[in-house]
């Protein structure tokens, strides 16, 4: 009995280490992947949520916490379903978006399309509003994707070349979130 208690606590540390190293690739991958395998995974499990698919697949979270998310402000704020996505690919928790999307709307009623695009990015009401100006100025033909850019880290020409990547890149099969891949850092496909 000695021996085999012996054994274990010998494998223990082993065993775990071998855990944490797959944890950290699993994690790995989804914050530095790619954006295509992550459309396509989420994609293929809910076809019916094509609205939500590039959120998904720009965000950095897994599936499973992506869907958690996303069930729980439908189940609280059933109204607000064309914000779901940008809610479940945040890192912010509910009151902290709901508080955010409030602070976007008072001010902007004619802009609700730009609510959640707000909500879920880190960036400050000033620095959201001087991005999205400067794209509505230069690209009026780009309005679909105003509000991504607004929340996006890259210059216009940037934003812009990733945007046009994603909709012309043959074989992709991508239909949704042209402005949720440029704006991220993934990259399109392997």
């Amino acid at each position: 009995m000695k021996k085999i208690f012996c054994f274990l606590i010998l494998l223990l540390p082993a065993a775990l280490q071998a855990q944490v190293k797959d944890t950290a690739s699993v994690q790995d991958t989804v914050a530095n992947g790619w954006f295509m395998p992550r459309y396509y995974e989420i994609r293929d499990t809910y076809p019916q949520l094509s609205d939500v698919h590039g959120n998904y697949a720009a965000a950095f979270c897994s599936l499973p916490d992506f869907m958690k998310k996303y069930h729980e402000i439908k189940a609280v704020y059933p109204k607000l379903e064309p914000v779901f996505g940008d809610y479940a690919a945040s890192d912010y928790n509910l009151k902290q978006f709901i508080k955010r999307y409030y602070r976007m709307k008072t001010p902007y009623k004619a802009e609700i399309k730009y609510y959640g695009d707000f909500a879920g990015c880190k960036k400050s009401m000033a620095q959201f509003s001087k991005k999205y100006n400067e794209i509505k100025a230069a690209s009026p033909q780009l309005e679909e994707v105003w509000g991504q850019y607004a929340t996006s880290n890259h210059s216009l020409s940037e934003f812009t070349k990733r945007y046009f990547e994603a909709k012309e890149t043959p074989g992709t099969g991508l239909t949704h979130g042209f402005g949720e891949y440029a704006a991220s850092d993934k990259k399109l496909v392997k």
